[in-house]
């Protein structure tokens, strides 16, 4: 289940996932992001707060369609925020982030953020 987080400026999708992360999660976020781009922002900043998503409750197809999504939309990336609580979450958004800034050409970026610092996350894709 998606909830939509407050405080984003217009070229921001910022969502947290609550529990799992099924297909109509997936459609949602696709959505939000291309009225971003028909809106005419170039790079789209997202923010996603993971703190409370269960891997256990989420569709395995689903994330792979984000990703599959993801890669055909590289361009149109801006900043990625994720906030979490957990140092796997964090490493392993430092590793994708190396894959992540080679396609997008170097002009994008993925950050981990603890949920306790979800105002720097902000601040970050507001920028």
């Amino acid at each position: 289940m998606l909830k939509m987080l407050e405080g984003a400026s217009d070229k921001v999708v910022a969502i947290e996932i609550i529990d799992g992360y099924m297909a109509e999660d997936e459609k949602t976020i696709e959505k939000l992001f291309d009225e971003k781009i028909a809106a005419g922002h170039k790079k789209v900043n997202i923010l996603i707060k993971i703190d409370s998503m269960n891997f256990s409750h989420s569709s395995w197809k689903a994330m792979w369609n984000d990703g599959l999504y993801a890669m055909k939309h590289i361009k149109n990336c801006g900043r990625i925020a994720m906030v979490g609580h957990s140092k796997v979450e964090e490493f392993l958004i430092k590793a994708d982030n190396v894959f992540f800034k080679k396609l997008s050409g170097g002009d994008s970026g993925e950050k981990y953020f603890d949920v306790a610092d979800i105002d720097k996350a902000l601040a970050w894709v507001n920028e």
